[in-house]
This record gives structure tokens, C-alpha cells and sequence, in this order.
């Protein structure tokens, strides 16, 4: 019984991948006007006029939308090249004829695909144009791969369950349609955002850091719900990658800074002849907690700084420079105010703004004078602190002294006690 089942199994896969395999123009046979395109041409010029409907074929997209009947064809005009010089005229018309009728039933496949589906076609012209076989290639192959079987049903008249996986697929598409256009919008931003994890950017600039997040992920989301928007998507993009560029800016500041307070630190702690850390900016309380003062402070003087020259830039009329680095930010300005000096009140002007970059600069350097007396103060305070514990210890030692006295003199008092004792029994 299960033999005979196991045999009806085999039989059933093996019809099933036969239709898969079998081709197409199996059925298809060249009607007396196909052959009598081609009878007053000569040898050469029937091979040429068939590679040319190949050729026009390809052009409209048959090897897609009618994948079996171009690439039986194409065998056709292969077999017909290989066959001029060798063949009969009439075997070379033959053949001809017979890829005309292919390509003349494939062109009628194509027009069914492209209604059937339709939504799916524009789909992968918005997946084409958003660069997902470049973004997303996975996740591409693997729709297009789904659209190509539903394609590959209706050549060869086997709808069943079509319309359940159009429903599957458009969905899938869909989604990834959105995913391309999100990737496409914010590749560079997270790219960027990304770098400046890696440079510990959530440490030192989480202020700006963490405001980059957040613009990326409400963009993405923007996106995802008005995709179709491409002005909106330009402009939300625009503004991730700004708000990423300025963070990676800020975060290399305020590693430069970062770098020079090392280095006093390490200057002061060897003059004071003390080890310490606290130039590293990770100084760590009793409770176990970092104290927070140094990269926040190192970055909100940076912010300070950039808010100044966002003042001039403003004045001067320029765009928003803060995605650029502070020394750029300064080198614009001072090109635009270079141009300021041939308008009215030009010198008065220029003046002006080299003043506030002088103070900008200033402000900078004030802040991180700064932070270096807060680390001078805290070697001194940590000096103290040992000294302090030094004193402690040298008086829990003269404590422990005074205990083993005390204990030793109680000793000899239990001894006196018991000689008196013993004396007045006597």
C-alpha cells in the first residue's frame, strides 16, 4: 500500500517539474504570414531581422515580463546564426519565422503581466529608482524572485493561488518600497551617527548626540508615513544628516578639548607629585558615579562658542554653519565678512564681527582655563584627602597603642589583686 502511494508521489513531482521545464513555444507553430516575412530575404538578412526583433524584444522588457518566451527566442536566433553558411534557406526561415511566433506570443504574455500586475510593476520601478538592488539587495532579490513566479504562473497558464500571493507580495513590496526610500533619505546620516558612536559621542556630546537620534528616528517615521511626499522626504533627510554632521562636529571638539585638559592635568599632577585622573574627565565619587561636570561642561563651552558665531553667521546672512567644523564655521565667516567690507559701512561692520570672534574665541578659552582650575583644585583637594587619611591612620595607631596599654595595666592589677589575696590568707 505505501509502495504504491510512494509511486503515485514520484509520478505527480515528476508531471509537476516537467511543467515546470516544458517550454513554452512547445505549442506555438509559425503561421504562413510569419514565414512570409522572411521569403524574399536572404540568408544573412533573415538571421539579421530576427536578431533585431530579439533586440527590440529585450528593449521592452521582455526577458522580465516574459522571461521563457525571450529566452526561447534568443535559443532560436542562436540556433539560426549557428545554422547560416550550414543550413538550407528553408531550414534558416523556418527557425526565423518560428522565434517571430514566440516573440508575437511573449508581447501577448507581456500585456496580461503588465495588467495583472500592474501595482507590482510600479512597485519595482519606485524600488529602481530609490536604489534598493544597490541598498537593499537581499531583500530585493527576494520580492523580485516572488514577482517573477507569479510571472512565470500566468506564462504558463497556471493561475491558481495567484491572486492569494499578490496580496502576500504587494504587502512585502510595499513595506520595502517605504524601507528604500527611508534607507535612501537617511543611508548618510546613519552612517554618520554610527561613526560618531564608535568616538564615544553618547560620553562626551550626548547632548548633541542624543538630539541627532532623535531627528533621525522622527524622520524615519515621518517617512514612513507620508512616503510618496518626495519634497518632504528631501527635507527630512536634509535635516538628519545636518543634525548628524553637527553632532560628529561638536563630539570631535570636545575631544580636541578633551586631549589639551589631559595634558594640564598630567602637568599638574606631576609638579604636585600626585597621580591623578581627573584630567581624563572621568572622576569618580564616593558613591561610585561619574561627576558629570567635565565633558557636559566641556560641551556646552563648545556649544557656547558655536552659538556665538551662529550670531555672526546670522547677521552676515549666512545658512546655518553648525554642521560644519568650528574652524569652517570661522573661515566662512570671515570670507562673508570680507565681502561685507565693500558696503556701506563696511569697516564699521568688519569690525564688528572680528570683534565677536575674538570673543568667541575668548569664551573658549576662559572656559577651558576653567575646567583646568577645577582640576588643579581637585588634585590639591585630593593631596588633602591623603594627608588626611595619613593623619587618620597615625591616630588609629596611637589609639591601638593606648588600648594595649591599657590592656597591659589591667593585666597587672589582676595579678596585684591576687598576690593581696594570697598575702592575707597567709
Amino acid at each position: 500500500m505505501y509502495s504504491g502511494q510512494i509511486r503515485i508521489l514520484c509520478v505527480l513531482c515528476a508531471l509537476f517539474l516537467a511543467g515546470c521545464t516544458t517550454p513554452v513555444s512547445t505549442n506555438i507553430k509559425p503561421s504562413a504570414e510569419h514565414v512570409a516575412k522572411y521569403n524574399d530575404l536572404s540568408d544573412l538578412d533573415v538571421v539579421a531581422t530576427l536578431e533585431k526583433n530579439v533586440n527590440d524584444a529585450r528593449n521592452a522588457n521582455m526577458p522580465f515580463l516574459a522571461p521563457s518566451y525571450f529566452r526561447e527566442a534568443s535559443q532560436v536566433l542562436s540556433e539560426s546564426q549557428s545554422a547560416l553558411g550550414n543550413k538550407s534557406r528553408e531550414v534558416l526561415v523556418s527557425n526565423a519565422a518560428k522565434g517571430d511566433a514566440i516573440l508575437e506570443k511573449g508581447r501577448a504574455v507581456m500585456a496580461i503581466v503588465q495588467y495583472r500586475f500592474a501595482k507590482e510593476l510600479e512597485y519595482k520601478a519606485q524600488l529602481e529608482e530609490h536604489g534598493a538592488p544597490k541598498l537593499l539587495p537581499r531583500e530585493y532579490e527576494k520580492v523580485m524572485g516572488d514577482l517573477s513566479g507569479l510571472i512565470g504562473k500566468v506564462e504558463r497558464e497556471q493561475p491558481e493561488s495567484i491572486d492569494r500571493e499578490k496580496a502576500a507580495l504587494l504587502q512585502s513590496m510595499l513595506d520595502l518600497v517605504i524601507k528604500a526610500i527611508q534607507e535612501g533619505a537617511l543611508h548618510e546620516s546613519e552612517l554618520i551617527n554610527a561613526d560618531s558612536r564608535m568616538k564615544n559621542a553618547d560620553k562626551q556630546a550626548p547632548l548633541t548626540y542624543s538630539q541627532a537620534l532623535r531627528v533621525y528616528q522622527d524622520a524615519k517615521s515621518r517617512i514612513a508615513a507620508a512616503h510618496d511626499d518626495k519634497e518632504l522626504v528631501q527635507r527630512l533627510g536634509a535635516e538628519a544628516t545636518f543634525a548628524a554632521r553637527h553632532a560628529q562636529q561638536i563630539n570631535e571638539r570636545v575631544a580636541l578639548l578633551q586631549i589639551q585638559l589631559k595634558i594640564s592635568a598630567a602637568s599638574v599632577a606631576s609638579v604636585g607629585g600626585v597621580t591623578s585622573d581627573v584630567g581624563a574627565q572621568e572622576n569618580v565619587q564616593p558613591e561610585g558615579k561619574a561627576s558629570g561636570t567635565d565633558r557636559v561642561t566641556l560641551e556646552k563651552i563648545v556649544l557656547q562658542e558655536e552659538d556665538r558665531l551662529r550670531s555672526i553667521s546670522a547677521a552676515l546672512k549666512l545658512r546655518d554653519l553648525r554642521d560644519l567644523p568650528l574652524e569652517k564655521q570661522v573661515e566662512e565667516i570671515k570670507r562673508a565678512a570680507t565681502d561685507a567690507v565693500n558696503q556701506p559701512n563696511g569697516e564699521a561692520t568688519i569690525q564688528d564681527y572680528e570683534a565677536r570672534l575674538t570673543a568667541a574665541n575668548n569664551g573658549i578659552q576662559q572656559g577651558v582655563a576653567e575646567l583646568e582650575q577645577k582640576d588643579k583644585q581637585l588634585v590639591e583637594k585630593d593631596d588633602q584627602l591623603s594627608k588626611k587619611e595619613k593623619q587618620l591612620a597615625d591616630k588609629d595607631k596611637q589609639l591601638t597603642d593606648k588600648d594595649k596599654q591599657l590592656t597591659d595595666k589591667d593585666s597587672q592589677i589582676k595579678m596585684l589583686k591576687k598576690k593581696l589575696q594570697t598575702m592575707k590568707l597567709l
